[in-house]
């Protein structure tokens, strides 16, 4: 009677040497101080948990943003420490806290020079289920907050500065859904060089959300607007200036795209065999293949696939049941994630009557 699941698809779980997966084990129902064990399994032994430590800020969609570091055998992940949202380095050989940053990360840098952070508690009230709600929302009364938004992370010296607030955002090519809307940031995500970053910025006007993707430098400079006239869903970066961006509009359905960075160029994916939206990340060495899935049909079926760009082919992975209990923001989306060297793919799912972290070995597909 435990939920057992690791979060959102943009981290990768699986340990650099292939041999331990990072997870989550919670009760069943969530409460706002409920505390979820973090630690990892063997994956060829499923029937021992390695308690790490345990936190109370985390989410249903995004765990706690947990990840491994490149320093072997440690950890990343959020947790609520002395009345504030912060992000801990963790040694889970010795289980010692190698270091506390004072604030919780939503991405981090492969080299781990810097991190990317907002305000999750804003992002929690206007989105249920990809943030935290500990701690009250100081910008409860303000539509687009000029003084929260993005922050730059170092993680060499801990500190953070505000590099792109609401406010500047909110004013880039406004239109009259903007007017009086909640404005707030959600899906952080470094480039492979970290010398760039994507966000979502979205807003909330009479119970209806809508959505765009910008991409900055790391100081907040040079922002450029990817996608403004279509809904935008979800997104990986292909190599540091191509994106794969799921899309939808009334013209044209839902769509896989991909965009080029800093520019207006846009090819869509073949729109017979990707018509529903999901979350796509890319093959860690062959690029032409997207790995993704699909929400549930009629049948309450959920969907895993892999598509190949070069052959223009999709390969169904498998099919898995939504369980009803597990709906809205309390819902369990199977948010597959490939492991560093693609020969494993890691998902969530609730196809046997609770959360479930589950690997497949893809090795044979992927060398044939």
């Amino acid at each position: 009677n435990k939920n057992v699941f690791f979060g959102y698809y943009d981290i990768n779980p699986i340990s650099k040497r292939g041999d331990k997966i990072l997870a989550m084990v919670t009760s069943k129902i969530k409460h706002k101080n409920s505390l979820a064990k973090i630690g990892y399994y063997f994956i060829n032994n499923a029937n021992e948990f390695h308690v790490i430590d345990s936190t109370d800020l985390w989410c249903w969609q995004q765990g706690c943003r947990l990840r491994w570091s490149i320093i072997h055998n440690h950890i990343y992940y959020n947790k609520k420490i002395s009345n504030k949202y912060c992000s801990v380095l963790q040694n889970i050989e010795d289980k010692s806290t190698v270091k506390i940053f004072d604030r919780a990360f939503y991405d981090i840098s492969r080299d781990e020079k810097f991190g990317l952070s907002l305000n999750f508690s804003r992002l929690e009230r206007l989105r249920k289920g990809y943030g935290y709600s500990l701690l009250p929302d100081s910008t409860i009364n303000q539509y687009a907050p000029k003084d929260d938004g993005i922050f730059l992370v170092n993680l060499k010296k801990n500190t953070n500065k505000l590099i792109i607030p609401v406010s500047k955002i909110a004013k880039i090519n406004p239109n009259n859904t903007m007017d009086k809307a909640a404005h707030y940031f959600n899906h952080l995500s470094f480039n492979k060089a970290g010398n760039r970053f994507l966000f979502f910025h979205l807003w909330n006007k009479n119970n209806k959300r809508y959505s765009r993707l910008f991409s900055s430098n790391l100081d907040g400079s040079d922002i450029f607007l990817i996608e403004g006239n279509e809904i935008v869903s979800h997104y990986d970066w292909l190599d540091d200036k191509n994106i794969c961006l799921t899309t939808y509009s009334k013209e044209n359905g839902l769509t896989y795209n991909i965009f080029k960075d800093k520019s207006k160029l846009k090819k869509t994916l073949n729109k017979k065999l990707l018509n529903e939206d999901g979350h796509p990340t890319f093959h860690p060495k062959d690029k032409n293949l997207i790995l993704s899935d699909t929400y549930p049909d009629k049948f309450s079926k959920r969907k895993l696939f892999v598509y190949n760009i070069l052959d223009d082919s999709k390969y169904i992975i498998g099919e898995y049941s939504s369980n009803i209990f597990y709906e809205k923001d309390y819902r369990c989306d199977l948010h597959p994630r490939w492991s560093d060297d693609g020969n494993y793919v890691s998902f969530d799912s609730s196809h046997t009557g609770v959360r479930t972290l589950n690997v497949i070995n893809f090795e044979n597909y992927i060398h044939t």
